[in-house]
Formats: structure tokens, C-alpha cells, sequence
């Protein structure tokens, strides 16, 4: 069974391998049935292809996170922590112009997003993580320099 410390430790290492740029050594964290929402509301996707393709993009566009403390949920269950994360805005960004969480930037080549959000998962007892929520909306992310 899995407990508060295993929950933020995979919290944590979920950031750690993105920045790594390893995606296979990430989906080693999740069930190859996780369900994840990012952004929670953008709609819901399940198992461990979805879970490459949405990660590979953000490695892609050179994501960064630079995450706080993990807090656990006394379920010994639940973990969330705090996330800034820096991309560029190419090759994912239209899709966030499309669905109107950002304007166009002046130059597209060159711009760089960053957005707060909160990365909440749910540990199963095979102590992988079964669920995944990334909560954050236009008002969390901007361009930076």
C-alpha cells in the first residue's frame, strides 16, 4: 500500500524525469491505465500512449518545471505540488491560442510560456500512479523573456 511519503516522492519524481527529457522513465510512475486531465476541463484521456504523446510534446518544446514542497492527503493516496512550468511556445502553443488560453505572441519562433499549476495525483496500491490532474487556467500562464 502505498503511504504520504511514497505520494510526494512520485510527485516529485513526475517533475524530475521532465526535466530530464525522459519520457519512458516517467510512464514508469503511472498505471498503464492512468486516467489524466491537463488542464483539468480540457477533457480527460487514459493509459500510458495518451500519457507519452501529451508528455513528449511539452519535452519537445523544452519544458521546465520547477516545482515546491509536495503535500499529501492523510489517505496515504493523494499528493499535490506546486508547479511553474517554462515551454516554448512552439509546437503546442496554437493549440492553446485555439482554445483560447493565450493570445498569439509577436514572434512565435522565439516566445517562451510559463504557467502556475497544481499536479495532484492518485497512487494505487501497486504504488503507480492511477490518476493525474494538472489544474491551471489563462489566468496562470503568460510569456516570459
Amino acid at each position: 500500500m502505498p503511504d504520504e511519503t511514497t505520494c510526494k516522492a512520485l510527485a516529485v519524481a513526475h517533475c524530475e524525469r521532465i526535466n530530464a527529457g525522459d519520457v519512458e522513465g516517467l510512464l514508469k510512475l503511472y498505471s498503464p491505465a492512468v486516467r489524466f486531465e491537463d488542464p483539468v476541463g480540457g477533457g480527460e484521456r487514459i493509459g500510458h500512449g495518451a500519457l507519452r504523446s501529451h508528455i513528449a510534446g511539452a519535452v519537445t518544446g523544452g519544458v521546465h518545471d520547477a516545482y515546491g514542497e509536495p503535500v499529501a492527503a492523510p489517505d496515504g493516496r493523494h499528493a499535490a505540488v506546486p508547479v511553474t512550468s517554462t515551454v516554448n511556445f512552439l509546437p503546442n502553443g496554437p493549440l492553446m491560442v485555439r482554445y483560447g488560453m493565450l493570445d498569439t505572441p509577436e514572434d512565435p519562433e522565439n516566445a517562451r510560456m510559463e504557467y502556475s499549476c497544481t499536479l495532484v495525483i492518485q497512487v494505487g496500491e501497486s504504488e503507480l500512479i492511477e490518476d493525474m490532474r494538472v489544474y491551471w487556467g489563462r489566468s496562470d500562464v503568460r510569456f516570459v523573456d
